[in-house]
């Protein structure tokens, strides 16, 4: 993930303390460190990281790094286990993956990136670089792509710093229109088809959960991911939309269980 700090040092305690944790999930750092990837004062983000510590969303090394607590680590398995729609994916994910021998990942669009909320590897391929919880800035991965395919058409504002995918530098008008045209395409078919782009060699089919015109729908995809030439894309979007339908009606039911 991106941990550039902003143009302007944010005035806010909640922004100045989310900029400090989302730059510790990239791994240890020291004072200077932090310093350097937030842009913040240095006297404003030592305050931060001792209060942070001493209230164990962050563990301090004898070393003076810094890296994510036990209170941190135990709210982010809190979330997984009330996430709804990850408790509904997860089973029929498993079913897929053991079912084709291929790799199957669950995404949410967040701030202009896809989150990988779960990720199942399947036994026939080698599985690849994503893992839970990262997050891929754009250019987006098929299952990012499907989402804001819907997106596009519903009135949905574009997150902010959405780049058109091109692997020859285009000026930014061409680059729009291409990404344009994908995005249509995507829509047609209901799937968004990625051949070694994103990651070299991986071939990669999404769709996304539910109606288009749904929560679910705008801001969730699942995508299957194999080498390239180890499936045609066109004969993995049926099995995958099953399983995308399988996932939409549990979550329905269970949302009337409720109610």
């Amino acid at each position: 993930m991106s941990t550039s700090h902003p143009d302007e040092v944010p005035v806010s305690v909640v922004d100045r303390v989310s900029l400090v944790l989302e730059a510790l999930s990239a791994g240890p750092m020291t004072l200077a460190k932090v310093t350097a990837r937030t842009g913040l004062p240095r006297s404003s983000a030592h305050r931060l990281l001792e209060q942070l510590a001493n209230a164990g969303w962050l563990a301090r090394s004898p070393e003076q790094t810094y890296e994510l607590g036990v209170k941190a680590y135990e709210m982010g398995q809190a979330a997984l286990n009330q996430n709804r729609l990850l408790h509904h994916a997860r089973p029929v994910m498993h079913t897929f993956a053991q079912r084709t021998g291929f790799t199957i990942q669950l995404g949410v669009i967040d701030r202009g990136d896809i989150v990988y909320l779960a990720k199942v590897n399947g036994r026939a391929t080698r599985p690849p670089p994503s893992a839970r919880g990262a997050r891929a800035p754009p250019p987006l991965p098929p299952g990012g792509k499907i989402i804001m395919a819907y997106w596009a058409v519903h009135g949905c504002h574009w997150p902010r710093g959405l780049r058109a995918p091109s692997a020859v530098a285009s000026p930014p008008q061409a680059e729009s229109t291409r990404f344009d045209e994908e995005l249509a395409q995507a829509r047609d078919r209901g799937a968004a088809f990625d051949r070694g782009e994103t990651y070299s060699g991986i071939a990669c089919v999404g769709v996304s959960i539910g109606p288009p015109d749904h929560m679910y729908g705008n801001f969730a995809a699942i995508s299957v991911t194999a080498p390239v030439g180890a499936f045609e894309h066109q004969k993995m979007v049926a099995p995958l939309r099953v399983a995308a339908g399988e996932i939409w009606q549990r979550c329905v039911a269970a949302d009337l269980a409720n109610h």
